[in-house]
C-alpha cells in the first residue's frame, strides 16, 4: 500500500506542463543513491553537475521561485525523516547557487525543512487534520538546529522567526494570496487550499507541489499524462530505492554535451547521462546548431550557439 502511495505521489508531480521542473525532477530521480549500510538514499554530486550541465543546452531554468519538488525524489526515497531533512537541505542549496537565488536562500532552506517534514508526516498518517499538519511543522521550524557563521545566523534567525508567525497567522486561518517570490507562504497556501478552501495556483511549481500532496491523501495519480510509461517506472524505481534494493553505483565517468556535436542524423550511441539516445534530426540555422535525440526519458533538443 505505502508503495503505491509513494509512487502515485511520484507520479502526480508529473502533471503539470512545465518541461523544465519535470525534467529536473527526472534528473534528481536519476543521481539517487542507495547507501544501505547508512539507511539513507543520498545525492550523487558527481552526477547532478553534468546532468544540470546538460540541462542548460535543452531547456531553461524555471522562471518562478516555487522549484521544492525537486526536492521529492529525494524526499520520497528516504524512509527516515531526520536523515532525509540532512540531504534536502545540502540539494537544495545546491539549487540556489545554480538558479541564482542567494538572496532567497534562508527561505529555501526553511521551506525545505517544511516540505521534507509535510511529506514525511503524510505518507505514515493520510489522515492528519489541518491544524495538526500546522503545529507539526512549526514545531519542526522551532527545533531546527543548522551551522552557520555568525552573521548569517542572525539572518536565518530573523528568517525564522518571520516563518514561525506566518505559521501562527495559517493556523489562525488568516491567509494570504499567492505571491510571486513567497515561498514559505505559497507552500503553506497549498496546505491551505487542499484543507480548507480551494483557490487557482499561479504557477506549475505550485501546482506540481499541490498535485503531489493530493495524490497521498488521495491514492490515486492521473495516468494520463506525457510519458506516463517511464515516469511511472521511475516512480516504481523510487520505491526500491525506499528498500535499498537497487544498489546504484557512483557515477565516475564525466561527461560534455558538446560531444553529441559530432553525431549525424540515425546515429545511435550509449551517453553518460542519457544512456541510449538516438539522433533525431540536426539543423544549423540563425546560427544556432539544434541536434533532436531520443532516449528512454523521452526527446531532448539540445541548442549549440556558434561562438
Amino acid at each position: 500500500m505505502k508503495d503505491d502511495l509513494i509512487k502515485n505521489c511520484y507520479i502526480s508531480s508529473f502533471d503539470i506542463d512545465d518541461s523544465s521542473l519535470k525534467h529536473l525532477m527526472i534528473i534528481g530521480t536519476k543521481c539517487l543513491i542507495d547507501n544501505k549500510l547508512q539507511r539513507n538514499v543520498y545525492v550523487d554530486n558527481n552526477r547532478l553537475k553534468d546532468e544540470l550541465i546538460y540541462f542548460n543546452f535543452y531547456d531553461n531554468k524555471p522562471q518562478y521561485m516555487d522549484i521544492l519538488n525537486v526536492l521529492l525524489p529525494l524526499i520520497l526515497s528516504n524512509t527516515n525523516t531526520q536523515k532525509s531533512e540532512d540531504e534536502v537541505l545540502a540539494l537544495i542549496q545546491k539549487y540556489v547557487k545554480y538558479l541564482k537565488r542567494e538572496q532567497y536562500l534562508f527561505d529555501y532552506i526553511l521551506a525545505s525543512v517544511l516540505y521534507n517534514s509535510l511529506i514525511h508526516n503524510l505518507i505514515e498518517n493520510p489522515n492528519m487534520e489541518y491544524e495538526e499538519i500546522l503545529q507539526s511543522i512549526k514545531e519542526k521550524m522551532i527545533g531546527l538546529q543548522i551551522e552557520l557563521d555568525k552573521m548569517s545566523m542572525i539572518k536565518f534567525q530573523m528568517a525564522r522567526i518571520k516563518a514561525i508567525q506566518v505559521i501562527d497567522n495559517y493556523i489562525d486561518l488568516k491567509v494570504c494570496d499567492y505571491a510571486e517570490n513567497e515561498i514559505i507562504t505559497n507552500l503553506l497556501n497549498v496546505i491551505y487550499d487542499i484543507y480548507i478552501e480551494d483557490r487557482e495556483v499561479i504557477n506549475d511549481g505550485i501546482l506540481s507541489m499541490k498535485k503531489s500532496i493530493l495524490s497521498i491523501l488521495s491514492a490515486e495519480a492521473n495516468l494520463n499524462i506525457e510519458n506516463i510509461d517511464f515516469v511511472s517506472s521511475m516512480g516504481v524505481y523510487i520505491t526500491k530505492l525506499r528498500k535499498y534494493s537497487i544498489n546504484k553505483a557512483s557515477y565516475n565517468t564525466g561527461s560534455d554535451p558538446r560531444s553529441l556535436i559530432n553525431l549525424n542524423q540515425g546515429d545511435i550511441i550509449i551517453d553518460p547521462i542519457l544512456n541510449k539516445i538516438q539522433v533525431i534530426s540536426k539543423d544549423f540555422s540563425n546560427n544556432i546548431l539544434r541536434i533532436s535525440v531520443k532516449s528512454k526519458s523521452g526527446q531532448y533538443t539540445f541548442n549549440f550557439k556558434r561562438v
